[in-house]
């Protein structure tokens, strides 16, 4: 294989490491780049490459085989971006983006553009972390408690990149995602897995005058009872030592950022049982770390992989909304965490929209998209504006919120995204409201009037009640809506969680009073039927009876849940503390797991093989190729799952095979 010819991007201090480092490789240094071009020459002469102007000059290069992008924080996204766009395969300096959203990104656009991307967390390749992982594993049982520290005290001014805000400064994302890599690293080690993100974080700081953090400390908790104290520090020295214990065997590793790097590459790992007597095991290499790091990527390179296996994509997306949440625990939010604040667009253009299948239901002029996106999984403006946009670029063009959703963020961060990008009028908006303990009628107008301002919009496309209050009479409701629909702030109306019995007595009270029945119906339904209510109050529609009345009555659903929450998937690829309704095992078990649900996922997976898809995609495809206009919602987290949810909406299934999955 012939050298790797590589391009910098960037000239400060981890740039010349890595230059240097390259000696120690068979990677060739063809070029640098600043927007500098003094900066850029000055760096070339010391480094025997071609001074660049301009970062795209270099991008655009025919004969750079791979970049290393070393700038500040703040523009990682946007090189990387278009180093993936022009199929350069990156190396970007650690963190890999400002936030999660934005690496979420770049691994779409890694795996769309088939080409490697991998995060330069230069102790994770290091023999020295590959052997503490395999002592936990030899060594250890969890739950593990863990104490990792990256901090170090520097004097430096406000415009420094350290400390700016503009920069993406603050000890977090600079030095803390070591402490939290590590940790995450040893939980997974002792799993059996490559990591596991934390399920809650508790956090404490020192914030300058700019809202960035000086110093950061947090608690860490993870779904397997393990924990982890973690600091990091620009204006406190400390030993920035890691101490992993199980209660009984006890791991210390002494600088376990540097690997060596600054003692003869040499380092040791301290082992210490329950006795307190010592093991030392020493480890030497022959290179150094960054080497090391430069050789992991080349290796990747030849073997045609788009990700490392050492950091794969989602340990890095993992990483990133830890640091989020410990941030955000703080308040340390950048301009590019806010949606409408972003200098750089999360999607990248795209010159056509995307279409989907279609329907119309009574009361809207409007073509609704089969496939409605859930607005409770976003964690903030970039989040929700970046989901948003792909959605409606793919031809999605239906969104369902509640006045309950997020304490009222959801409604907010999609009014926001529809007013910035000037949709009302081609977008569908379902809302509900009327949530227990408010399920009464007066509590309608104001809980929605409520929402309305929320969205900044005058109407909702669809409105529905969020629950059933069955001691009321359904007469109170129905009147309420109606009174409601004349006033013109709803367009079309319909129950959320109603029995068959109550949906049924409402609509033929509303036809005996001359007044406008539920048109829409908003229960779960899926191929798995639920055994108890995933919620309280909660009710589905996939009973035989229920389904002969929506396929009369031709009733058109928006069903929650319509894919079981991942009952039908084998994994979850990208999950995190960030989103909050990951479903855990005890739901599975009780909401889901049973004979005829376990024979359903079995044919759901015995078809899917057949047909060449997923199986949580043929799950979906399940509710769309019902008798009645089937509208489901899905909750997607990433565009991963927004993309892998819109390829239901292709799949035909025939009466036969819809009865086969149903067990008919």
């Amino acid at each position: 294989m012939k050298p790797i010819r590589w391009g910098i991007l960037g000239t400060g201090s981890i740039a010349k490491a890595f230059a240097k480092a390259l000696n120690e490789t068979d990677g060739e240094l063809y070029a640098v780049a600043s927007n500098s071009l003094s900066r850029a020459e000055e760096f070339s002469q010391s480094y025997q490459c071609i001074a660049i102007e301009g970062y795209d000059n270099l991008i655009s290069l025919d004969e750079i085989d791979a970049i290393y992008v070393a700038t500040p924080h703040t523009s990682h996204f946007e090189l990387s971006a278009k180093c993936l766009v022009n199929k350069k395969p990156v190396l970007c300096e650690k963190p890999m983006t400002l936030n999660a959203t934005e690496t979420m990104a770049l691994i779409d656009l890694s795996r769309k553009n088939k080409t490697l991307l991998m995060e330069a967390f230069m102790y994770k390749m290091h023999p020295q972390t590959q052997r503490v992982m395999e002592l936990i594993r030899e060594n250890m049982k969890g739950p593990l408690q863990i104490k990792a520290e990256f901090c170090f005290s520097v004097d430096v001014p406000e415009s420094h990149r350290l400390v700016n805000r503009e920069l993406g400064g603050g000890s977090i994302l600079d030095i803390g995602c070591y402490p939290l890599s590590i940790s995450r690293h040893a939980v997974g080690a002792v799993n059996n897995l490559n990591f596991m993100n934390p399920i809650s974080i508790d956090a404490n700081g020192e914030l300058n005058n700019q809202k960035v953090d000086l110093n950061a400390s947090a608690s860490l908790v993870f779904e397997d009872g393990s924990t982890a104290e973690i600091k990091s520090a620009t204006n406190t020295q400390t030993n920035s030592d890691v101490q992993i214990s199980d209660g009984k065997v006890t791991i210390f590793i002494n600088q376990p950022w540097h690997c060596g790097e600054f003692t003869d590459r040499k380092s040791q790992i301290k082992i210490q049982n329950q006795n307190g007597e010592d093991e030392l095991v020493d480890i030497e290499t022959e290179k150094g770390i960054y080497a090391i790091e430069i050789d992991h990527f080349s290796e990747c390179l030849k073997n045609q992989v788009i990700e490392s296996n050492l950091l794969p994509h989602n340990d890095s997306h993992g990483n990133m909304i830890a640091l989020d949440s410990w941030r955000k625990n703080l308040k340390v939010v950048y301009d590019d965490d806010r949606g409408e604040k972003r200098r750089i667009s999360i999607i990248q253009e795209v010159s056509k929209r995307e279409t989907l299948p279609s329907l119309k239901i009574p009361g809207l002029d409007k073509e609704l998209s089969r496939i409605v996106f859930g607005c409770d999984n976003q964690s903030d403006t970039n989040h929700a504006f970046a989901m948003f946009d792909h959605f409606y670029k793919k031809g999605g063009n239906v969104f369902d919120t509640a006045y309950i959703y997020n304490n009222g963020k959801s409604d907010y961060y999609l009014g926001s995204w529809i007013a910035s990008r000037k949709l009302r009028e081609e977008v569908v908006v379902l809302g509900k409201g009327a949530h227990t303990p408010d399920c009464l009628p007066e509590k309608i107008r104001p809980q929605l009037e409520e929402t309305l301002s929320r969205m900044s919009t005058s109407y909702l496309d669809i409105y529905c009640l969020h629950r059933d209050n069955e001691s009321l009479p359904v007469a109170g409701f129905i009147d309420e809506l109606n009174t409601l629909k004349n006033e013109g702030l709803i367009k079309a109306f319909g129950a959320s969680n109603w029995s068959l019995a109550r949906f049924r007595e409402a609509n033929e009270y509303a036809k005996s009073k001359g007044k406008e029945p539920f048109t829409v119906l908003s229960n779960n339904f899926s191929l798995a039927r639920m055994n108890n209510p995933v919620w309280p109050g909660c009710f589905s529609c996939s009973e035989d009876e229920y389904v002969d009345y929506l396929e009369t009555n031709q009733v058109a659903i928006f069903p929650w849940s319509s894919q079981a929450r991942g009952f039908f998937l084998d994994s979850q690829e990208f999950s995190g503390l960030a989103h909050v309704a990951d479903p855990n095992k005890e739901e599975q078990d009780r909401v889901w797991r049973s004979d005829d649900n376990l024979e359903r996922r079995k044919r759901c997976f015995d078809l899917a093989s057949k047909k060449g898809v997923d199986p949580i995609q043929l799950a979906l495809a399940f509710v769309l190729n019902q008798e009645f206009p089937s509208f489901p919602l899905i909750g997607p987290r990433n565009f991963f799952e927004t993309e892998s949810s819109l390829i239901a909406s292709k799949i035909s299934l025939t009466s036969d095979e819809m009865s086969w999955l149903n067990l008919k």
